[in-house]
């Protein structure tokens, strides 16, 4: 089964039911990729923008939660599309214990907002 999905792709596209540690995890250990919606209640941080200080103690690695409806844009790449507005960035997915790549579209009448996680590579 697992050759079969490498044949067709390396990146699986999931619900957010799916944007789950346990299913990321396991996708990882086969070589694909997950592609999600993250749910409504994701924790996601921003990365730090500071320079490590040079005193004792780790560095501070994240700079704040990130809040969807009040979107930080200064620290996200905007991305020209027809119906709306779309955002990328690099955060920090709590419930994923890892670094992901953020997509987050706003449409044009204000009534959908949807974040999606991306490989990190992309």
């Amino acid at each position: 089964m697992e050759e079969k999905l490498h044949k067709i792709s390396p990146y699986v596209v999931a619900d957010s039911y799916f944007s789950k540690i346990s299913f990321a995890t396991g996708l990882k250990e086969m070589g694909l990729h997950l592609i999600s919606r993250f749910r409504d209640d994701a924790v996601l941080f921003f990365l730090t923008l500071e320079k490590p200080t040079g005193k004792r103690g780790r560095p501070k690695l994240y700079d704040g939660k990130i809040d969807m409806a009040n979107l930080d844009k200064s620290r996200a790449e905007k991305i020209d599309i027809d119906n709306g507005e779309l955002y990328t960035l690099a955060a920090y997915s709590k419930s994923l214990k890892q670094m992901v790549r953020l997509a987050i579209w706003y449409s044009k009448d204000g009534k959908n907002l949807n974040c999606f996680s991306l490989p990190t590579h992309i």
